[in-house]
């Protein structure tokens, strides 16, 4: 192959150089800069002007919609950005790109997130709420659950308050100075000269004022950045599971600082506690077993008056009793002990009770232990006294007994007497019922005979009106029938004397000589001279 003079083979001066979308070309000029060109492209290699191309890779970061980009450049900034984005690496400007997923904290309507910032700023944002954390501007995140208060529950809640904007406040030494009043001109100008010279006291210096209120159920709590909530730590019971408990179980052991909580329960409650090394007066030992009811009434004033309620209960639980035994023998205390359920033998209590702000509603005993050789000898005593007691009470049953047989002779004589009364009673009774039945069968009879009686009469009595009904139905229809036939006859006669009418017959004389009464018999008789006559009618015409 041809050469030049520089010794470089001619094919390679005008060797090109392509770079696809996917690929970009570095470039080294002959004065020492190096430039990328993205592709796609096409570059023909010069000895005048390029000391060295080469075809690079693009090597491309790509963040989603859940992930971060962080871009480190070489003049020393950093930029953090939120996908989705892609980015080309290039060494020119950039040290390094990282790609990582964005933590994301949740909260919902009953959580709140607690965001502190890296100017020291702390943040209560509250749910339903998602924030993604961002490392250049967060310093933390953290959620946390909001408190949830029943209707007879409470916490105490203590806030910081913010300083006036415009009242600034001058403090002495030993008085408070109100703060000058200023035009609105000269406002600004003599507030910011005024906090130079604000000074606090000696015994108050770095104070800030804090406001303490109770907050009541029911409700769900949510406490600000300025604000948070008082945890009590009491005496109490520690359980099998390790947590502390407030009202504990028979014979168990308070013990200090076992209790930590932040809900306050305002109803009435109850605990269980035993008083340790009681001494009687007689110096027997003992242990006396409690249970105290109790309500609270006022917060403020428990806080204001105790920070262990129920240490200060227990001690003055323990004072009471230790008083109350000192002052009697074993055996009196054992004999006395109903008083132990008094709320006036514990006058101690009561007061202290009534200074933390709380009623004591009853208190119950519920017994005592003591040494097994003290126990042994207490039940030696109880077991002689109770022989005893059985053996007079033997007696007196067996007296009893012959008093009760006599007294249940005497009660069979007079129960036989008056089942005897009772048996005569119910015969007599059961005699009359049975007349009764047999009149009350004979009465139903009765009635019934007299039933079908009337029962045939109402049928003879419909069949005697069904037979009228049918006669006048005939009387009726042979009364038509003869109107009928009248009628007929009439028109009849009417139109025959219209034809005589019409034949110049004298109606008048006619109807006239037709309603003459016609004779049974009708003799005739002619004759020139008049005839001298005796007629004699015959026996049975005179008759009729």
């Amino acid at each position: 192959h041809e050469s030049d003079k520089s010794g470089m083979p001619c094919w390679k001066i005008f060797t090109p150089y392509v770079a696809s979308q996917h690929q970009q070309l570095r470039v080294q000029w002959t004065d020492g800069r190096i430039s990328n060109l993205p592709g796609p492209q096409v570059l023909y290699f010069s000895r005048f002007k390029h000391h060295k191309v080469e075809v690079v890779n693009l090597v491309r970061h790509v963040a989603s919609v859940k992930q971060y980009m962080e871009t480190q450049f070489n003049d020393g900034r950093q930029e953090l950005l939120r996908g989705p984005l892609e980015r080309i690496f290039d060494e020119t400007q950039h040290a390094s790109i990282k790609v990582f997923d964005v933590k994301q904290f949740i909260a919902d309507q009953t959580q709140y997130v607690c965001v502190q910032h890296c100017d020291g700023r702390v943040d209560h944002l509250r749910g339903p709420i998602e924030l993604a954390f961002n490392p250049f501007t967060h310093v933390k995140m953290e959620i946390h659950p909001a408190i949830r208060l029943a209707a007879n529950e409470a916490v105490v809640v203590y806030r910081k308050e913010c300083p006036e904007a415009h009242a600034v406040q001058l403090i002495a030494k030993q008085e408070l100075l109100k703060p000058k009043r200023y035009d609105d001109k000269t406002q600004e100008a003599a507030c910011s000269a005024t906090r130079v010279l604000v000074a606090d006291q000696s015994d108050q210096q770095g104070a800030v004022h804090v406001q303490r209120r109770v907050v009541h159920g029911p409700a769900v709590f949510m406490p600000d950045s300025c604000e948070w909530v008082h945890t009590f730590s009491w005496h109490g019971s520690i359980g099998k599971n390790g947590k502390g408990s407030k009202t504990g179980t028979p014979g168990d052991e308070k013990v200090p600082h076992a209790l930590e909580f932040q809900i306050l329960r305002c109803m009435p409650d109850q605990m269980y506690y035993t008083v340790r090394e009681v001494r009687t007066a007689d110096d027997a030992r003992l242990d006396v077993h409690l249970m105290l009811f109790y309500e609270m009434l006022d917060i403020e004033k428990m806080l204001d008056s105790t920070n262990d309620l129920l240490g200060d209960f227990i001690n003055a639980a323990s004072a009471d009793i230790m008083t109350f035994a000192a002052r009697q023998t074993y055996e009196l205390l054992l004999q006395d002990t109903s008083a132990l359920s008094q709320i006036d033998t514990y006058p101690i209590l009561k007061t202290r009770m009534e200074q933390t702000g709380t009623k004591l509603l009853k208190v119950v005993y519920r017994g005592y232990s003591t040494s097994q050789q003290l126990q042994d000898m207490h039940d030696s005593a109880i077991m002689k006294r109770t022989k005893l007691r059985l053996e007079s009470e033997a007696a007196l049953g067996e007296q009893d007994k012959r008093a009760t047989e006599l007294r249940g002779k005497q009660e069979r004589a007079e129960q036989e007497q008056r089942l005897e009364q009772a048996a005569d009673k119910h015969k007599m009774e059961m005699c009359s019922l049975q007349e009764q039945r047999k009149r009350a069968a004979k009465n139903e009879e009765h009635a019934q005979q007299m039933r079908h009686m009337q029962e045939e009469k109402e049928i003879q009595l419909s069949q005697l009106r069904a037979e009228h009904d049918e006669e006048i139905r005939k009387l009726g229809e042979e009364r038509r029938v003869e109107n009928v036939a009248l009628k007929q006859n009439h028109e009849a006669e009417t139109a025959r004397l219209a034809a005589l009418k019409d034949m110049g017959v004298d109606l008048t004389q006619y109807l006239c000589a037709m309603a003459v009464t016609r004779p049974d018999q009708h003799l005739k008789i002619d004759s020139d001279v008049t005839p001298n006559l005796h007629l004699e009618l015959p026996r049975a015409m005179n008759q009729k």
